[in-house]
């Protein structure tokens, strides 16, 4: 599988001169010029000729600077090798070369006085010298604009997970009341047709949560106290939704139930509420039989990259695959890990994905496509093999309240 990118070029602002503001680019280049001429003036004691030669390197120094950093570098990021090592042999050969003939025009034919000699032609001592030189500043400047970027994508990730985080706790709230508050409704319409007593108790309870959820769910904090006086009673809890063992069939004329196996259907967080109280026994039950069984998985959409998915999946395990048992779907393409022995590792591995907010369910399915992550369907079948009484999260499970 080919990774094009890396996360240090996922800042859309990484390529561009302007991450560092111009201004604070001209004054390093002048302040190291002056550095440079500084020390090789007291070095050679020849101030006059270490400002000449700083004048004619340094437009290749800063040349070739920017060419590596915003040209060649990516290009060795995103795979091409042998195009970046190319084009840095061939920049390196001209500005060898230029850098020749304008110092052999200023100087009279010595183009290294520094040393014993004449130097007026490119011997090896001569492009041992330029080159490494080169290479040295780029190398210097290379790592201060990486080290710099690398801070200013720590802070864009940060404030990106930040706003992600906050983005999706909206989200959740603006779907999870109103799918309560309808649920809610059509559990009072039963309770009004049957002309029940619980439904004036039902109607007080309902103003109570739609208050709370109106004006106390957008604080940032919440006052624990509020929450317990608005917890309710286990025996007070709509009934939880569970399937037979497959054996089992009951009809309505069935009295007794002889099973030593139950799916929960609907109903998980009452069920470990009620689990923690120690009173599920308080729980009220409907039970229906597990022909009856219907299972949708969500589909889900990306929240990176496609590259950084595919490097995710890649160091999961996951490889491209054909008609494999159990696989996710992306972009037209299957990919499975083959050390997975049943569905709950699928599932165990796509419930990682949303806690880690890599991926998020589309509950429309009218904005599902082929980017859409899916993952192998539950069958109904799979609930049997199941250690525990839950089934995998991300799933939706009929019949239901």
């Amino acid at each position: 599988m080919k990774i094009s990118k890396r996360e240090l070029f996922t800042n859309p602002n990484y390529n561009k001169i302007s991450s560092i503001p111009i201004s604070n680019q001209i004054l390093f280049w002048l302040g190291y010029f002056a550095f440079n001429t500084f020390r090789w003036g007291s070095f050679y004691d020849d101030y006059a000729y270490s400002f000449k030669s700083n004048v004619i390197e340094f437009p290749f120094h800063i040349f070739l600077s920017y060419f590596f950093i915003f040209y060649l570098l990516p290009k060795l990021f995103n795979g091409k090798v042998v195009e970046f090592f190319t084009l840095i042999f061939i920049s390196l050969g001209l500005t060898l070369i230029l850098k020749f003939q304008i110092t052999y025009y200023f100087t009279s034919g010595d183009v290294l006085p520094e040393y014993a000699g004449i130097t007026s032609s490119i011997d090896f001592q001569y492009a041992t010298n330029v080159i490494l030189g080169e290479v040295y500043v780029v190398a210097f400047v290379t790592a201060i604009k990486l080290a710099l970027d690398w801070i200013k994508q720590k802070e864009f990730l940060s404030e990106t997970n930040e706003m992600l985080l906050e983005n999706e706790l909206k989200y959740l709230r603006s779907q999870i009341q109103p799918h309560f508050f309808f649920n809610t409704l059509n559990n009072l319409y039963s309770l009004t047709i049957d002309k029940s007593d619980k439904a004036p108790n039902l109607i007080l309870k309902l103003s109570d949560l739609m208050k709370y959820f109106l004006y106390e769910t957008g604080k940032e904090f919440q006052i624990l106290e509020n929450e317990i006086s608005l917890d309710a009673q286990v025996v007070d809890f709509e009934p939880i939704v569970m399937a037979l063992d497959p054996n089992v069939v009951i009809d309505i004329s069935s009295t007794t139930i002889n099973s030593n196996r139950f799916f929960l259907l609907d109903g998980h967080h009452r069920w470990k509420f009620a689990k923690n109280k120690n009173c599920i026994n308080k729980l009220k039950c409907i039970l229906v039989n597990f022909s009856d069984i219907k299972i949708k998985s969500y589909a889900f959409s990306l929240n990176v990259t496609k590259d950084h998915f595919y490097n995710i999946l890649n160091q999961s395990g996951f490889t491209k695959s054909k008609n494999q048992k159990l696989c996710l779907y992306f972009d037209d393409e299957e990919f499975s890990n083959l050390s997975y022995q049943n569905i709950n590792e699928l599932y165990e591995f796509k419930k990682t994905l949303q806690d880690k907010k890599i991926i998020i369910p589309i509950l429309q399915e009218s904005k599902q496509s082929n980017q859409s992550v899916t993952f192998t369907p539950i069958d109904p079948s799979d609930l049997i093999t199941l250690e525990g009484l839950l089934p995998p999260k991300s799933t939706w499970i009929t019949p239901r309240l």
